[in-house]
């Protein structure tokens, strides 16, 4: 796309910020159902504002245990202060004026939405790094603003750490792919964003790796690239070693989780660094051997130390969990598991936008006529391809590798466009140009869902919200948060929302850290119903609460038609279950949990 008149530098700003306001007035109207009960959909953002509700209320800025999770000790979450800092900022400085109940709609729905601009902002930047006109950068912005796989992280209300990590990939990528500079500079961007990301998220690892293994390649072939890789990988373990020791108490810092930076992963980090730097001024950089000695050496290193001390780390974060815990939830959880287990639509939809854009990005490097431009699109389509290996073992990586998609979709549906207009035939130009919508994320994924869809749509009601959304509110729950604040026994997915709409506690949410109380849930809702009883007696819980036609609720039954689940589905309670009568129009379930006789 040619940069025209309206594309002058000051004219695709006035673009790009139209283009986000419309995207945000979509998002607001969409989920305006849900904004204004504040009805989480996921139950990591409601448990996100329970852990930003409780920063405000006192608890350490250091301590990111979730307390009222399997109280009294609670359970540790793998959850960063990042993410968690610019929304309590926000209520911080909105609920004095505004109460708290309009202080949190406003921020839940402000905070992904700015995130949301910021990331459009940096695609647009990465497109005319890599060389292309304002005109094709702009569509690039378009085509995420229409993105689904990446604007599900953007809606109002998601305030999870997924769309804050993919802006710092961005930001990452961004200075990665500049080739311009050769001062080292980017290299601290670069080495700042992703010690971010890793803080906000381990599945930043493999992309950490390939940016530091891009520098590499870069000192190796192109003298005079040094100082690019040395900041990179300084800044990379000095801000992630101050980011853990900044938002954790030491003895946590100190814990060598799998699932978060910790020492598993930031000692290796300081070992590949101090190889490196040690060794560099021995070698210099005068031949392509002295070079890539240092390289090597820092990498064995890095790779030993790893072996030597978080070994158990290869095998992932949930290999440890207890089988029933890993088949009944971990199994059930979608956007964890890879693509040879997700559905024939969900399949096509992570494959057609990323493989749409190494065909675009394949194109571009082509078509580079400078070195730096090819340069840059080499480092994309690289950064391309680890993305994209991701996204196949983890479904909810493809928002990643789908943004990095998109110069090269940009790049493909004008290279398309401007064939259809040396079209002859004015009716086949029309028809083959409109055709071209065909070839963008959008559109391809519309046609292929249409053509594989392989599920049924979800129970809802007149306004299309799915009935189990209407179980967990403020409205629907508040007979329950009338009762005096005790320890609630819920299946996993619901037990977020009681923390955040209620007072209460309950013995274990969907989260992996609090294994014995998931376990302990897990084994009461698919035991039979005396079986049951022991578990459940045991753990101390007052009431046990449920939402019937819940998707845990009917999977458990389903899978066993003698267990507790399905006894309560059927309305037939056992009798240590005694019913508590909730207000009219409020369908949860609450039973006080009768103990035996002493």
């Amino acid at each position: 796309m040619r940069d025209g008149p309206i594309f002058t530098a000051s004219g695709s700003r006035l673009i790009l910020i139209g283009l986000w306001l419309a995207t945000c007035a979509t998002l607001i109207a969409a989920t305006w159902q849900f904004i204004v009960p504040l009805n989480f959909r996921d139950p990591d953002d409601a448990l996100r504002l329970v852990q930003v509700r409780d920063l405000l209320a006192g608890q350490s800025w250091f301590d990111v245990t979730q307390y009222r999770i399997l109280p009294p000790g609670g359970t540790p979450m793998h959850w960063s202060r990042l993410v968690d800092l610019p929304i309590a900022l926000m209520l911080a400085a909105l609920e004095p004026l505004l109460g708290t109940p309009l202080a949190e709609r406003i921020t839940l729905v402000t905070i992904p939405l700015i995130l949301l601009l910021l990331l459009a902002l940096l695609v647009y930047a990465i497109a005319r790094r890599l060389a292309l006109g304002r005109g094709t950068a702009l569509l690039a912005v378009t085509l995420l603003l229409s993105a689904l796989s990446i604007l599900i992280q953007y809606a109002p209300l998601r305030i999870d750490h997924h769309g804050t990590q993919v802006l710092y990939g961005a930001l990452a990528i961004w200075a990665l792919i500049r080739t311009d500079r050769t001062d080292g500079r980017l290299g601290l961007i670069a080495g700042a964003a992703t010690a971010a990301w890793l803080q906000v998220s381990a599945e930043g690892l493999p992309y950490a790796v390939a940016i530091g293994g891009l520098y590499g390649l870069r000192h190796m072939l192109v003298p005079g690239r040094w100082r690019d890789m040395r900041n990179y990988v300084t800044t990379l373990t000095g801000v992630s070693a101050l980011f853990l020791f900044g938002t954790h108490d030491l003895a946590d810092a100190l814990v060598p989780w799998c699932d978060s930076l910790s020492p598993a992963y930031l000692l290796p980090l300081i070992l590949v660094t101090g190889v490196l730097i040690g060794i560099h001024p021995l070698t210099g950089d005068a031949t392509l051997i002295r070079r890539t000695l240092p390289l090597v050496l820092a990498g064995a290193a890095g790779a030993g130390s790893f072996l030597l001390v978080a070994r158990d780390c290869l095998a992932g974060p949930f290999q440890s969990l207890d089988p029933i815990v890993y088949q009944l939830w971990y199994r059930a959880v979608r956007e964890g598991l890879p693509i040879w287990d997700q559905k024939s639509d969900l399949q096509a939809i992570i494959l057609v936008p990323a493989l749409l854009g190494f065909a675009g990005s394949a194109l571009a490097l082509a078509r580079a006529r400078q070195p730096r431009e090819r340069e840059a699109w080499a480092c994309l389509i690289v950064m391309q391809i680890v993305a994209f290996a991701v996204s196949l073992s983890v479904m909810r990586a493809m928002a990643f590798a789908h943004l990095l998609a998109l110069p090269g979709n940009a790049v493909l549906v004008i290279a398309l466009m401007q064939q259809a207009q040396r079209l002859r035939l004015p009716p086949l130009r029309v028809l083959l140009t409109a055709s071209c919508v065909l070839a963008t994320p959008i559109g391809a994924s519309a046609i292929i869902t249409a053509l594989l869809n392989s599920g049924e749509p979800e129970a809802g009601n007149a306004s299309g919200v799915p009935d189990r959304f209407h179980c967990t509110t403020y409205a629907t729950l508040r007979g329950l948060d009338a009762l005096p604040p005790a320890l609630l026994f819920t299946p996993l997915d619901i037990g977020a929302h009681m923390l955040v709409y209620t007072r209460h506690s309950v013995m274990a949410t969907g989260h992996h850290r609090n294994a014995i109380g998931m376990k302990e849930v897990l084994q009461a809702f698919t035991a039979t119903p005396d079986a049951a009883r022991q578990i459940v007696t045991d753990s101390g819980a007052r009431y046990l609460v449920l939402c019937l036609g819940e998707n845990e609720i009917e999977r458990y039954r389903t899978l066993y038609p003698r267990s507790l689940s399905a006894a309560l589905a059927r309305g037939r309670a056992p009798a240590w279950l005694e019913p508590v009568p909730m207000r009219p129009g409020e369908p949860v379930k609450v039973y006080r949990i009768a103990r035996p006789a002493a």
